[in-house]
């Protein structure tokens, strides 16, 4: 854990149970002839840019920073709280110092304090894609795809869907033709991954219908998946019991015949 390094923090004053901050100053200092880490968190100046938020001022240079709610437009602390993503509009300024153990820092391992990925401005489809996978960076994860109006999100196999408690266009004929257009393609979802099968001629007419793009996470996707690999595994069983009756037979055939023979 470095100077400069965003983190998150672990506080009850924050409605999601935490709040990115930075590390302002860190040092090693002997407590009771153990080494430790002293270090000095601060609110981070910058915030990232949320989904649909337009304005503000990018306090690190970058395109994709908004002005810090902890800041005022000439970047000085401030009592009251403008700007930013609105999501911690209820937080004060703060600067806590804190004393940890040096390995458990650097194995990212801390219950109050993780590691923050700084990039992640738009969220993933796969919650695997993360860089640092814990409790805030999955939570901010989703909170973008939330605010973009993009309840699904993978997780593996595994599908997350967030109540949007309104009336969204998520499953129209259109849309599930899409997904069983996809899914026909012989591209399979591999937790995450996936592979493309089948022919190229159908593969280049759904690229074409798809423009091309591997959609994103849905039910129809996930029922789409769990479809066609029950068909496989069907075809799989079938298959086999075939070869081994097949397999069978011959053996029995050259019994009979070796008996004959022996006579």
């Amino acid at each position: 854990m470095e100077k400069g390094q965003p983190v998150w923090l672990r506080s009850t004053a924050s409605r999601w149970g935490w709040v990115p901050a930075l590390v302002h100053d860190r040092e090693e200092v002997n407590l009771r002839g153990n080494t430790v880490l002293k270090v000095t968190l601060r609110d981070d100046p910058r915030t990232v840019e949320m989904g649909g938020h337009t304005g503000g001022h990018s306090h690190s240079g970058g395109g994709g920073a908004c002005l810090s709610p902890f800041y005022d437009r000439d970047m000085h602390r401030s009592d009251s709280i403008v700007g930013g993503d609105g999501y911690y509009a209820d937080i004060e300024p703060f600067e806590i110092v804190l004393t940890i153990d040096i390995e458990s820092a650097e194995r990212d391992e801390l219950e109050d304090i993780k590691i923050r990925d700084v990039d992640s401005t738009r969220g993933v489809d796969d919650l695997i894609g993360l860089t640092h996978l814990h409790e805030p960076a999955i939570l901010h994860a989703l909170r973008l795809r939330y605010d973009s109006d993009v309840i699904y999100t993978s997780t593996g196999p595994i599908l997350i869907a967030i109540n949007p408690f309104k009336s969204m266009p998520l499953y129209t004929d259109e849309v599930m033709e899409r997904y069983r257009l996809q899914g026909e393609s012989g591209f399979v979802n591999l937790g995450g991954g996936g592979k493309e099968e089948g022919n190229d001629e159908k593969k280049e007419k759904t690229a074409s219908f798809l423009d091309g793009k591997r959609l994103p996470p849905h039910a129809y996707l996930t029922a789409d998946d769990a479809y066609r690999a029950m068909m496989r595994g069907i075809e799989m069983n079938l298959g086999g019991g075939a070869a081994r009756r097949e397999q069978v037979k011959r053996r029995r055939n050259t019994e009979i015949k070796g008996g004959e023979d022996n006579e």
